[in-house]
């Protein structure tokens, strides 16, 4: 899958995301990402104000986002984001776990997959100094933090491509 612009490190997003606990990553990136869907619903529907009044959840969102054009690639994974953020703001307690990441990572499509690898190596270069590990021995923490960088980065993209076609 080619993607019009070149993924780049959402280094504000990232920075946010970064002076948080395993809570406060979660539910601020599920916030961040709920922001760009909503956005890219103002420029897929015809009447946005008329959507607002139904009163949609985030998995509603979701779903008429993919009816409306979105790439179905990024369905599973961001249903799962909502799951994972739900798991968190309804049971005290619960932990960004290996099983957790695992899960997610396997909603991404290999496309996706690539993306997020592809972040993380060019973020290692940009920092040789700093010994940062392979992808996979990250902790869950860090790697979720990947895996929403780039989801946000394709929901910009997203975003961009509904607004030119406007």
């Amino acid at each position: 899958m080619e993607h019009p612009v070149p993924f780049a490190m959402d280094e504000a997003f990232q920075a946010v995301l970064q002076g948080e606990d395993e809570l406060g990553v979660v539910i601020r990136a599920h916030i961040h990402l709920e922001a760009n869907l909503l956005e890219l619903l103002e420029h897929l529907l015809v009447s946005p104000k008329h959507a607002e009044k139904m009163s949609l959840d985030y998995a509603q969102r979701v779903h008429l986002a993919v009816a409306l054009g979105l790439h179905s690639q990024y369905e599973s994974p961001l249903l799962a984001l909502g799951t994972l953020r739900n798991a968190f703001a309804h049971r005290p307690g619960t932990k960004l776990t290996k099983d957790r990441i695992d899960n997610l990572y396997s909603c991404l499509s290999s496309d996706m997959k690539q993306i997020v690898q592809n972040a993380h190596q060019n973020a290692r270069k940009k920092r040789p100094e700093v010994k940062v590990a392979p992808f996979g021995k990250l902790k869950p923490r860090d790697q979720f933090i990947l895996i929403a960088i780039a989801l946000r980065a394709l929901l910009q993209v997203a975003i961009r491509d509904a607004k030119a076609s406007q």
